[in-house]
């Protein structure tokens, strides 16, 4: 692979990002995360280059039938892979104009590698040490997986550069921002506090996807962007953000300051004389377009509001957006194709300039034939459209012929659900399993398989889930949503609910049992454990287990291996297994249950179920 992408150019000494972002497209964190420390070690810089606006082209082979064989296909899309630099928010910067939005001038300004600073060593607090590499200022990030040890290290050396006088160039907080009180306050998931870097040029601020952030926590950012003597740009991306009164007194230094505000989700920057969100550049929305566009559910009106003015721009002078994400706030669709109405009753009109589209339900929501049909027909008004994908939702086993016309199926365009992990196929007008790259993609998003479901979508589900294990394709997790029946005693596959047979499945991480009300008998949870038996993690979920489990039957690997068995019958309590005696431990108290406290469980149990 390596050598493949160096023939075509991909990789060059200053530029590793397609090979890191393949490496994690292959589900290979752990070398890509090595691959870029060498490369920061040996050359001293950032350890990715320039990230690709464009999406790799995913392929589907058309001879592929339902016969388990697929085609490798180049790296899927991942929303975590297309975050921008914090270096790409700078330089969009430039000088504001509200009245309209105007080609920014262009600017030639190249980065200079910063000195690094070294700290080997730092203790998380309880003795040990950890071994801490040092620090490029060029780009430096403080992650929430990152241990308290590691982050308390990182901010010394960027107090330590900046009480030298040393640019920073940017600093993200990659979803370790908890709070920020409207001093200016930012307090990390750690605990740490972050401090002020009077050298900070660039500080980016990616939330949870989701967050809503209120008007007292952008106003404690703007607090801390005015007292940072050389920040320039402020951006955010993954939340919901307010506008703010023009009367708010932080604007003004905002204002004579020059700061820049830049929120990604939107393409828009703040505007510090009204406090609103404005497009100024079209710049501006060429990046927010390549990393794409995000409706989330939960998003204020006015968010999306601004996310649809910015989508009309972008098709109306033909910028690409790569991908559109509607998360859950999909209501429906015209005949036509014409428009889409969200959740909040705003209107989406069909986009000429959206390469990938896709489509997030709530679970288990049936699209009937004549919607799907007109989804299709909305994704096919874009002239650059690649994949309209589907996830959460149940989609029809085939469409009339009159609903697809001839111009559609010689675009043949990818239509992808992913939760089935297979594609429709155009012209044939059916399901066909997908290609290795789209089922690697369902697997790592794991897969939910529903009882309110029909038998129809579960044979697909099965279907590609053991064409993923035949090719070794890690499965998250799979998640048994009132649909478990029994364990098959011949096979050993699981029944579902609609009769359909799951069979085991080499490659599976975790299997988790989500059974409302129901107690399960002593011969299940034995027969559900050697199923899972490969697997690294067992889950019940709203359920009642015995209280004590006969170990005996398990196979020996388990008894002496690192196999979780994972027991919540109620929110407030939690429970392991204690693989060797058969009970059941509080995961909180360390302690073995109980005979009272199980009958107690048991009478409130049935008391919520009854």
């Amino acid at each position: 692979m390596v050598n493949k992408m160096e023939e075509r150019g991909d990789i060059a000494s200053d530029d590793i990002s397609t090979l890191t972002n393949a490496l994690r497209d292959c589900e290979l964190n752990g070398t890509a995360t090595k691959v870029e420390k060498i490369f920061r070690e040996k050359f001293g810089t950032s350890q990715t280059g320039k990230q690709s606006k464009e999406q790799l082209d995913v392929r589907v082979n058309p001879s592929n039938q339902d016969t388990g064989a697929v085609e490798p296909a180049k790296a899927t899309d991942s929303e975590d892979t297309q975050r921008p630099s914090s270096d790409k928010l700078k330089k969009t910067a430039g000088k504001r104009n509200t009245a309209a939005v105007k080609p920014a001038k262009a600017t030639d300004s190249k980065k200079t590698t910063r000195p690094c600073i070294d700290k080997s060593k730092k203790t998380d607090g309880k003795g040990t040490t950890e071994a801490v590499a040092p620090i490029n200022l060029n780009c430096v990030k403080i992650e929430a997986t990152d241990s308290k040890a590691k982050q308390q290290s990182i901010i010394d050396q960027l107090k330590e550069a900046a009480d030298k006088g040393t640019p920073i160039n940017s600093l993200l907080l990659d979803t370790s921002f908890r709070t920020i009180d409207e001093s200016g306050s930012i307090t990390l998931h750690s605990g740490l506090i972050l401090p002020l870097f009077s050298t900070l040029t660039v500080l980016t601020v990616w939330t949870e996807k989701g967050r809503v952030m209120t008007e007292t926590e952008l106003t404690g950012f703007l607090k801390y962007g005015s007292k940072s003597t050389q920040l320039t740009v402020l951006g955010f991306q993954y939340c919901d953000l307010p506008s703010l009164s023009s009367s708010t007194k932080v604007l003004e230094g905002i204002q004579t300051k020059g700061l820049k505000v830049s929120w990604v989700d939107t393409a828009h920057c703040l505007d510090t004389s009204s406090g609103s969100w404005e497009m100024e550049h079209i710049d501006t929305v060429r990046e927010g377009c390549g990393v794409g566009i995000a409706m989330r559910k939960h998003w204020r009106k006015e968010t999306q509001e601004l996310q649809i003015k910015t989508l009309q721009f972008a098709s109306e002078n033909e910028i690409p957006v790569r991908i559109l994400r509607l998360d859950e706030c999909y209501r429906s669709v015209t005949s036509d194709g014409t428009k889409i109405t969200l959740q909040s009753g705003q209107t989406l009109p069909a986009l000429s300039s959206v390469k990938i589209i896709n489509i997030t339900t709530e679970n288990g929501r049936k699209i009937p034939a004549d919607e799907f049909a007109h989804l299709l027909n909305f994704a096919n008004k874009s002239r650059i459209i690649e994949v309209l994908r589907f996830q959460g939702c149940e989609l029809p086993p085939t469409l009339s012929a009159s609903s697809i016309p001839p111009e559609m199926k010689s675009r043949n365009f990818k239509v992808s659900w992913l939760c089935a992990g297979h594609c429709f196929d155009l012209n044939l007008r059916t399901w066909k399993i997908a290609d290795l790259g789209t089922i690697r993609e369902s697997c790592g998003l794991g897969v939910p398989i529903n009882k309110h479901c029909s038998s129809h979508m579960h044979k697909l589900q099965t279907h590609f889930l053991t064409v993923a294990s035949q090719n070794n394709v890690p499965i998250a997790f799979i998640s048994l949503g009132d649909s478990f029946r029994a364990v098959d005693d011949t096979t050993g596959s699981i029944i579902l609910e609609s009769g359909v047979m799951l069979p085991r499945l080499s490659s599976l991480g975790k299997l988790s049992i989500n059974e409302s009300g129901r107690e399960l008998i002593e011969e299940e949870v034995n027969d559900l454990v050697n199923y899972s038996s490969q697997c690294s993690e067992l889950h019940f979920y709203w359920c009642f287990l015995p209280w004590s489990v006969p170990t005996d039957r398990f196979p020996a690997h388990l008894r002496s291996g690192k196999f979780l068995v994972l027991w919540k019958p109620e929110y407030k309590e939690e429970f392991t297994l204690d693989l060797a005696s058969g009970r059941w431990v509080n995961h909180a108290t360390k302690m073995a249950l109980t005979e009272k406290e199980y009958q107690d469980m048991l009478v409130r149990f049935r008391l919520e179920y009854k």
